[in-house]
């Protein structure tokens, strides 16, 4: 699509990724940002979201080429790059996968935290799915 089509947003959502970038890279110890695209129930067109991500790499690394490098990556290369930079990680012992839905809506410890309480609960449900069985079964008797 031209630029000159009044359809054309390149500029306008370049804008907001690099914003984004920017704010995002101010928590990174390296200039390595890893971006995972979809989530949830989102992009059910491959094709054209692959179309869209590829026309988005090309016009940001025309027009960002000093800032920043757009490629596609996979969490390993991501992991090879940060380890060839010989980098001191420091050490996180709370919940350790903050997830976000929405702003200000946050879902700390989603899959990592109190293991043994998410285990209670699931044998608690358990139970109560055949407590209430039972209760039904003897009910029809």
């Amino acid at each position: 699509m031209s630029e000159d089509n009044e359809d054309f947003n390149a500029n306008k959502e370049a804008l907001k990724l690099k914003e984004y970038l920017d704010e995002m890279s101010s928590h990174y110890l390296t200039d390595q940002i890893f971006v995972p695209f979809g989530g949830d129930f989102r992009f059910m067109n491959a094709a054209q979201n692959y179309k869209n991500m590829d026309a988005m790499i090309k016009y940001m690394n025309k027009k960002y080429p000093n800032e920043y490098r757009f490629e596609y990556s996979t969490p390993s290369k991501y992991v090879d790059a940060l380890k060839e930079l010989n980098v001191k990680w420091p050490t996180k012992n709370d919940d350790m996968f903050p997830y976000s839905d929405g702003p200000d809506a946050y879902w700390t410890g989603y899959f990592s935290s109190r293991a043994n309480s998410k285990q209670f609960i699931r044998r608690g449900s358990h139970n109560l799915h055949a407590t209430n069985s039972l209760y039904a079964e003897k009910m029809f008797d």
